[in-house]
């Protein structure tokens, strides 16, 4: 006869087969039943392990008085105890949040901190069957999709869950059998909070109106849609690291976005997703923030940007999504981080003082251009060198300044029509707008003549010498070596 496994010797055989002996844990122990049968059978176990209770702030006396409980409950039994003070109605009010989202939120945090004091390897949580199935109805009602309607799952980063296939019943039948006295949480009889009416309205109406199993197919569902959100997860990586661009300069992420449309819709959010975290950001992107996102790349304006959480921004430009953080993108400024100043009126003397054929000036991109004067009008490579009657460069002032663009810039160029700021020029040019203020210009006031690798700029009509220029002064010639 096969004897049925006692729910004491259950909660160890689970932790056993989901946890590593060898690691050490941080287990969240609130003083409920479900975290100190968590605790009583990590020891049982002989697993490492420090006990990290978080004090909200929440219900005054009551909440002292529960860490208090905790502390002597681990003091009998010879367990590392750590408590952590946060305050959750401080971060509802700074952040708009809820109440129960600000006291998640500090939980974790404070958990991580603990863990980092402790060198511990993962944090535990005693997360149950039936807070998989309340989760799975929140995010219903919520209008999840597949990744939240997975609900809770036992792995999470650093965080561990190892007792969800447990229900509550069985692990308060667990302490019932240790002996173990457990405290109850005045609030979860709270409807006001979400949680609690489906726990005691929902729930219980679904197991009478439709099944007494209710808790078990919602958490069956919940699993099945863990391992389709999976599947999808590993196709939304495969496609991200066909599309990563390795971000350059102020550039936290580069997503190649051009044939988005083809990218299918099960997995445009998820690729986002997880373009964001690979960026380097931390908070969670709502249905909202994401559909800015593919609105953004679907309108194709290109410098068009939105707003993210934490401070982040979204930038558009030319089949480029990319992300960056705060203040990364100064925008068009005046730029003095680097220049360089060609005194025009001398530059002849100066050559000839020091029998020097050309005079040299590196870029900060460490490219190398040499202006010379000469008599005759070469033959010059459009874009890539420079040719302007000197006595006309002179008009427009005595300082030929090699520098970043500034506000005010203007240029006529010479394959164009008209004069123009230079932004609308680099617009119409589609240079992406995360190059702009990188481009060095040559420039005397803030009249451009040469944008080096771009465009050269026009100096008289027609473009052709017809009106020569004198001939005691040449042409000053520009060659980016």
């Amino acid at each position: 006869m096969i004897m049925k496994e006692t729910v004491l010797d259950k909660v160890p055989r689970i932790l056993r087969a989901k946890l590593d002996i060898t690691k050490h844990y941080v287990a969240a122990v609130s003083g409920g039943a479900d975290s100190l049968a968590l605790a009583d059978a990590l020891q049982r176990c002989g697993f490492r392990f420090t006990v990290c209770h978080v004090e909200h702030g929440i219900r005054g006396r009551e909440s002292r008085e529960d860490a208090f409980y905790v502390e002597e409950f681990c003091r009998q039994r010879g367990i590392i105890f750590c408590c952590k003070h946060v305050d959750a109605r401080e971060l509802q009010e700074k952040e708009k949040l809820s109440l129960e989202d600000a006291a998640r939120r500090l939980r974790y945090k404070a958990l991580f901190q603990c863990a980092d004091e402790t060198g511990a390897d993962f944090i535990l949580t005693a997360h149950q069957k039936d807070d998989q199935a309340e989760t799975f109805l929140l995010r219903l009602l919520r209008g999840s999709g597949t990744r939240g309607l997975g609900a809770i799952r036992f792995r999470q980063n650093r965080i561990l869950r190892p007792l969800l296939s447990l229900s509550a019943a069985e692990l308060r039948q667990y302490c019932t059998d240790r002996n173990i006295a457990w405290r109850e949480d005045a609030t979860n009889e709270d409807l006001y909070f979400a949680r609690n009416r489906v726990r005691k309205i929902l729930i219980p109406l679904l197991e009478e109106r439709f099944s007494p199993s209710v808790t078990d197919i919602l958490c069956r569902t919940a699993e099945h849609l863990q391992t389709d959100g999976l599947f999808l997860e590993e196709l939304a990586a495969a496609e991200l690291q066909k599309r990563w661009i390795a971000p350059v300069g102020e550039w936290s992420g580069v997503l190649q976005v051009g044939g988005w449309e083809n990218v299918p819709p099960a997995l445009r959010f998820r690729v986002l997703r997880q373009f964001w975290h690979r960026a380097g950001a931390m908070a969670e992107l709502s249905g909202m923030n994401l559909n800015d996102l593919e609105q953004l790349i679907e309108n194709r304006g290109s410098g068009k940007k939105i707003l993210l959480p934490g401070s982040w921004q979204a930038l558009y430009s030319y089949d480029k999504l990319l992300l960056f953080f705060g203040e990364q993108l100064k925008g068009l400024q005046n730029n003095d981080s680097w220049k360089y100043a060609v005194n025009l009126a001398g530059l002849s003397e100066e050559l000839s003082d020091h029998g020097r054929e050309m005079l040299e000036v590196s870029f900060p991109d460490h490219r190398l251009v040499q202006l010379r004067i000469v008599k005759d009008m070469p033959v010059y490579r459009y874009r890539a060198q420079m040719v302007y009657p000197l006595h006309r460069l002179q008009r427009l002032g005595d300082t030929l300044m090699f520098r970043y663009r500034q506000a005010g810039d203007r240029i006529s160029p010479l394959k164009g029509t008209g004069h123009k700021t230079l932004k609308k020029y680099l617009i119409e040019c589609k240079v992406p707008v995360e190059d702009r203020d990188r481009l060095v210009v040559a420039a005397v006031g803030n009249e451009i003549v040469w944008i080096p690798g771009i465009a050269n700029a026009r100096w008289g009509a027609g473009q052709t010498g017809s009106e020569d220029p004198a001939p005691e002064q040449g042409w000053l010639f520009i060659n980016i070596k």
